[in-house]
């Protein structure tokens, strides 16, 4: 089925040091609507440069919850460190532009929990980008950039699409989702959580919910193991990790470093930061959120160009 997209163009001037800070001049943001496969909705927002020269495409993949990407911090603060780049933001199923619930973990929409999952987000992204690859401004380059589930949203699409970079944030990685999630948790919640897991497994498609998504969600993503995506990539790689995150351990992200080396390639580059949680704040509660960013786009001009073929060491 051809895929149905309208698109609202909207010409907004993104003021400095307000949504875009690296911005000096207006862009064009297109807000649309395409059709997924099964006739519902999908919302994306393309943030395209004021320039005349082709440019490429920044995917950003937001994490957990159901926040409209439009209104996620991080998302757009990261959006301000790439200018020149065209950037692509694909609202999760069940959430429409703009959404702000007030819990959104446990607030959100019931197509969110019935719909939900990685794969699913993972064919979003696809859809949206085999879509656009005519578009004259296109010129065929793609960097990847996600951080916790977003970052192992990624994996799979540069596994799929072999961008020219993957950044991935407090996604740690090494072994598979489920286990990462176990080994985040205080030991006395692993029977509960394997008993959810468990239950996921034999009720794939339920909308019940487990720590904030539903059961659907969980079955799709337990068995998913961010390193063996990335091994199948030929991506320039960037794996940031603060090393009293919480959430996305970093002894995961140490192990899939080590799995990296083991296999002989050297399209990774790891950067551990001391001290950092799992939004990049210290200990003091200070957010070191933009200079990670900053650093991250630094590293990006560093490789652009390069061949993005991974090697094999001696």
């Amino acid at each position: 089925m051809k895929n149905a997209i309208k698109s609202l163009p909207l010409l907004l001037t993104l003021l400095c040091g307000l949504l875009l800070p690296n911005a000096v001049q207006a862009n064009r943001v297109e807000l649309n609507i395409a059709t997924r496969p099964d006739s519902s909705e999908m919302h994306w927002t393309l943030d395209l440069p004021q320039q005349n020269a082709p440019t490429g495409i920044l995917l950003l993949a937001q994490g957990s919850g159901c926040l409209s990407a439009t209104k996620n911090e991080n998302l757009l603060l990261a959006r301000s460190y790439f200018p020149n780049l065209a950037s692509l933001m694909v609202e999760k199923y069940g959430v429409l532009p703009g959404d702000t619930p007030e819990n959104d973990h446990e607030n959100c929409s019931d197509s969110f929990y019935a719909h939900h999952t990685v794969s699913q987000r993972v064919a979003d992204y696809s859809q949206v980008l085999e879509s656009l690859r005519q578009a004259p401004w296109w010129n065929g380059e793609l960097v990847l950039l996600g951080g916790s589930e977003g970052g192992l949203v990624v994996s799979l699409l540069a596994e799929q699409h072999n961008p020219d970079a993957t950044i991935l944030l407090s996604t740690a990685g090494g072994m598979s989702f489920g286990d990462m999630v176990i080994q985040s948790m205080p030991k006395e919640f692993h029977p509960q959580i394997l008993e959810g897991f468990q239950k996921a497994r034999h009720n794939p498609y339920s909308t019940e919910k487990l720590a904030g998504q539903s059961l659907r969600f969980w079955a799709d993503a337990i068995d998913l193991n961010v390193t063996e995506n990335l091994l199948r990539s030929t991506s320039n790689i960037l794996l940031l990790q603060g090393s009293a995150d919480s959430l996305a351990p970093v002894e995961a992200a140490r192990r899939l470093q080590e799995q990296f080396t083991a296999a002989g390639h050297c399209n990774l580059t790891y950067w551990e930061f001391p001290h950092y949680d799992h939004g990049m704040e210290d200990q003091s509660g200070h957010s070191h959120m933009p200079e990670v960013l900053k650093r991250a786009a630094n590293w990006w001009l560093s490789v652009r160009g390069t061949e993005n073929t991974f090697c094999t060491r001696k």
